[in-house]
C-alpha cells in the first residue's frame, strides 16, 4: 500500500513539472531565427561613391588642425619664425622644381619676404630678450619630404594646398597680435608685418582656387554624395525594418 501511494505521489509530481515546464516555455519569447522574416533587417552596405564619369572620387585632404591664436607675444615670435622657416624651405623647393609660371612666381615672392621678415623678426625678438630656433621643427621636416616626392606641375598643386592650410592661421596670428600685443617691439614688427601676410595670403587663395579647381570641384562633390548616400541608406534601412514590422503583424494575425 505504501508502494502504490509513492508511485501515485511520484507520477503527481511528474505532471506538475511537466505543466510547469510547458507553461514557461509557452510565457518566453520566441527568438528570432535566421530564417525568420520577422528577424531586424541586416544593415545595408553603402553604394561606391562614384563622379559624374564613374570614377572613384579623390581621397579627402587633410584640414587644419584647430588653432587658438590668441597667445602671448614670446610665443607668436617663436611660431612666426618656425613659419618663417617653413615658407623660405617650401618657397625654395618649389622655385627648384614647381612648373607654373604664377606658382613659381608666388614661391619666389615669398622666399624674398621671408628672408627678410626673418631678419626683422630675429631683431625685434632678440631686443625683447626671446631666444628663437633657426630649425624647422620634425613637423616641418616630415611635410618638407613629403613635398619633395612631387615635382613639376605636382608640386605645384601640392604647394597650393599647404598653402591653403597654412596662410589663414598664419594670417589669424598675426591678426590678434595687430590688435592685442603688449610687447613694444614685436608691436612694431607685426604690424609692418602684416599687411605682407595679408597679400600672401589673398594670393594663395586665388592661386589655389585656380590651380586646383579640378580637385576642389570633386571634393565638394564628393561631400554632397556622401550626403545623399547616406540619407539613401537611412531611408532604405527605415523602410526595410517597416516591411519585417508588417510581415510579424500580418502573420499574428492569420494565426
Amino acid at each position: 500500500m505504501h508502494r502504490t501511494a509513492t508511485i501515485r505521489i511520484a507520477s503527481a509530481l511528474a505532471l506538475l513539472l511537466a505543466a510547469s515546464a510547458a507553461h514557461a516555455q509557452d510565457a518566453a519569447p520566441a527568438e528570432p531565427t535566421p530564417s525568420d522574416p520577422a528577424a531586424a533587417p541586416a544593415p545595408i552596405e553603402p553604394k561606391p561613391l562614384l563622379d559624374e564619369n564613374g570614377n572613384p572620387f579623390p581621397e579627402p585632404r587633410p584640414k587644419a588642425p584647430d588653432f587658438n591664436a590668441e597667445i602671448a607675444a614670446s610665443r607668436f615670435a617663436e611660431l612666426a619664425m618656425a613659419d618663417v622657416l617653413m615658407e623660405l624651405a617650401l618657397g625654395q623647393l618649389v622655385k627648384q622644381n614647381g612648373e607654373t609660371k604664377t606658382v613659381r612666381d608666388y614661391a619666389h615672392r615669398m622666399v624674398t619676404n621671408h628672408t627678410a621678415i626673418q631678419l626683422i623678426l630675429a631683431k625685434a625678438a632678440a631686443a625683447s630678450g626671446i631666444t628663437l630656433s633657426t630649425e624647422l621643427t620634425p613637423e616641418q621636416i616630415q611635410v618638407l619630404e613629403r613635398m619633395s616626392a612631387f615635382s613639376g606641375e605636382s608640386l605645384d598643386r601640392e604647394y597650393l594646398w599647404e598653402q591653403s592650410l597654412r596662410q589663414p592661421r598664419t594670417m589669424a596670428m598675426y591678426r590678434w597680435q595687430y590688435d592685442n600685443c603688449d610687447d613694444e617691439k614685436l608691436k612694431v614688427f607685426v604690424v609692418g608685418t602684416t599687411p605682407i601676410i595679408q597679400v600672401h595670403t589673398r594670393i594663395a587663395d586665388e592661386l589655389h582656387k585656380k590651380v586646383n579647381a579640378q580637385e576642389i570641384r570633386l571634393l565638394e562633390q564628393r561631400v554632397e554624395a556622401e550626403r545623399k548616400a547616406e540619407q539613401e541608406r537611412k531611408q532604405a534601412e527605415a523602410q526595410a525594418a517597416a516591411d519585417a514590422a508588417a510581415k510579424k503583424s500580418t502573420r499574428k494575425f492569420k494565426k
